[in-house]
């Protein structure tokens, strides 16, 4: 099957005046276009999403709980996103082993927006993926693949999993890829080298003692596998499902549904028909049984909030109201939560000194000049207690960076 990628950039033009696309095959080609008939043709069309605007996570759960979350995937992921679950668009890749789900998370104005810049152009694309998930190294079961530009680009750390970069420079490498590879070993999941494409002149000797782990100049290739991960699910579903009949095949079925052949499948034809219409009766049957236990459980969830908080008089999704409620009772009675200031500094307090001053944002502590002796003891302290931690600098200029570690 031949798959055309279509790349859309970062910020959104208003019109595509140049189409950057890339065609797999034997050997696969890549080229520009000005408009959508000047692409070459192909099985399906798909989107190669900037890395940036991508989420790429996972999920532990069970078939039947996922069932039961009827939708609402983004509250169960609400810890884990930066932004309002209702403004993002969550596409659920195939399960993996132990009922683990890669994730893909985007936001949906974003992808309606690219959309409607697709229909203008007269392009319906079958399927949208990150680029994070194109690229792949010689040994994409041992190593890590990254393309990066000097102060952007992207890490690939797994069949569905990856992340962008957003900084560094010739010597340092990004803070993002820093904390993945501390969190790998942490796991004891490291790779055994980190592949890097790149037109910036590096210090690859002073990144791979930065990283303990060895960094190698390459080239990136196409990644030969069908894609990993496809956002466009549920509402962005794609309507196109293969190509339709040719008038050579409708010639056939005519041939083959007629005249004396009619006879030799009526039996089967039937057959096929009532075991159709079992399937279907048994399959509403089964919604039936399930939309009523949702309905009980559901039911049983807001009776439980309602006795626990009487004064709420409006109640849309109990859970979700109910751990708001509990960490709003938390915070009143001076608990500190979990990753917000006062628990990482209370981590860190009392194995550091001679701080010359810190900076708070976004959940990552910052402090500089900390006065400490054995950065490995601080550092296995702290994953102790949930938080990751990357140095830089030098002895006398030293900077901490501590970051909740992702469960």
């Amino acid at each position: 099957m031949k798959r055309l990628f279509l790349s859309l950039p970062d910020f959104l033009p208003e019109n595509l005046d140049t189409l950057a696309w890339r065609l797999t095959g034997n050997p696969p080609t890549s080229g520009q276009a000005a408009n959508a008939s000047e692409l070459p043709a192909a099985d399906e069309t798909w989107l190669a999403l900037p890395a940036a605007r991508v989420v790429l996570s996972s999920i532990k759960i069970s078939s039947r709980a996922l069932r039961k979350l009827n939708g609402a995937l983004g509250n169960a992921l609400e810890d884990q996103l930066m932004l309002d679950p209702a403004s993002v668009h969550i596409a659920l890749g195939k399960a993996q082993s132990d009922d683990v789900h890669p994730l893909a998370i985007i936001e949906i104005a974003w992808l309606e927006q690219a959309l409607a810049l697709c229909r203008r152009h007269q392009i319906e694309p079958f399927g949208a993926i990150p680029e994070t998930l194109l690229w792949s190294g010689d040994d994409a079961s041992a190593q890590w693949c990254m393309r990066w530009s000097g102060d952007i680009g992207f890490v690939r750390s797994g069949p569905c999993a990856g992340f962008a970069l957003d900084d560094g420079n010739a010597e340092t490498p990004p803070l993002a890829l820093q904390l993945a590879v501390a969190e790998a070993r942490r796991k004891e999941e490291s790779p055994v080298a980190i592949i890097i494409e790149t037109d910036a002149n590096l210090d690859i000797d002073t990144w791979s003692r930065s990283l303990d782990c060895p960094v190698q100049p390459q080239a990136l290739r196409a990644d030969p596998h069908p894609p990993a991960i496809n956002l466009l699910q549920g509402a962005f579903a794609s309507n196109r499902r293969g190509g339709g009949f040719g008038q050579g095949q409708l010639a056939n079925i005519t041939r083959l549904f007629g005249g004396e052949h009619a006879k030799t499948y009526r039996i089967a034809a039937g057959l096929v028909a009532a075991a159709l219409t079992l399937h279907v009766l048994g399959a509403g049957a089964d919604w039936a049984r399930l939309s009523w236990e949702n309905k009980q459980i559901r039911g049983e969830m807001r009776q439980v909030f309602q006795d626990t908080f009487p004064d709420t008089k409006a109640i849309v999704d109990p859970v979700l109201q109910m751990q708001r409620q509990l960490a709003d009772l938390r915070r009143a009675r001076g608990y500190a939560e979990s990753g917000d200031l006062l628990h990482a500094l209370n981590a860190i307090g009392g194995q550091v000194g001679g701080v010359s001053g810190f900076k708070y944002e976004n959940g990552r502590l910052l402090l500089n000049q900390p006065l400490t002796t054995d950065l490995e003891a601080l550092r296995n302290s702290l994953a102790a207690q949930g938080y990751q931690m990357a140095s830089s600098g030098e002895p006398g200029n030293l900077v901490l960076t501590l970051q909740r570690s992702q469960q």
